[in-house]
């Protein structure tokens, strides 16, 4: 498994993805993040049978509708090369084991930990990027 990029325009959003509901204003955190920052985790892909060299996100959705929103705005094209890992090998039962995985395996820093991180950072004189919508949320 090595990481390769592949274009936006050959990725397709996975057919069983645990996140059902995703919220839109976590999503456009995380497009500004990409826009400033590019694309910080790889997505996981499988090739899709048929389609040539087409690929559905097992591992990544939100990242991937986060580029797909940037690319709805004219900010990234289809050309914009993704980092992903292939894994040509797996099922579609492995895909949903992975993705439903990585969704409880995540962990996200307790308030204090945040807190005294972005600290950290204010005090090094570091700014955030914020969304559009001028949340209040720091990403």
């Amino acid at each position: 498994m090595t990481l390769q990029t592949v274009s936006l325009s050959s990725l397709e959003p996975g057919r069983s993805n645990p996140r059902k509901a995703v919220d839109r204003n976590g999503l456009e955190g995380l497009a500004a993040s990409i826009r400033n920052d590019g694309l910080l985790q790889n997505l996981v892909v499988r090739p899709v049978k048929g389609k040539g060299q087409h690929y559905r996100v097992v591992s990544g959705e939100r990242r991937y509708r986060a580029l797909k929103l940037l690319q709805e705005r004219g900010e990234v094209d289809g050309d914009y090369a993704v980092p992903v890992e292939i894994r040509a090998s797996l099922s579609k039962d492995d895909s949903l084991r992975l993705a439903i995985v990585e969704n409880l395996q995540r962990q996200n820093l307790t308030p204090l930990e945040e807190a005294a991180a972005l600290t950290k950072l204010i005090h090094k004189g570091a700014t955030l990027g914020r969304s559009d919508q001028d949340s209040d949320d720091l990403r």
